[in-house]
């Protein structure tokens, strides 16, 4: 995941997105790396990183 968000900042990208299930244990996981949740529904947080 680290290195993606390397080669986006890297390529130009200012801001990387995501959605994932409120069950997911990945949520945080993708918080360590810099997600922050800016939105949600009833099933999925939209989160977004700065890059």
């Amino acid at each position: 995941m680290v290195k993606m968000l390397e080669l986006l900042k890297w390529q130009g990208y200012e801001k990387a997105s995501l959605a994932v299930q409120k069950a997911n244990y990945a949520v945080k996981m993708y918080e360590s790396v810099g997600f922050k949740t800016v939105d949600e529904n009833a099933e999925e947080y939209i989160m977004v990183c700065e890059l």
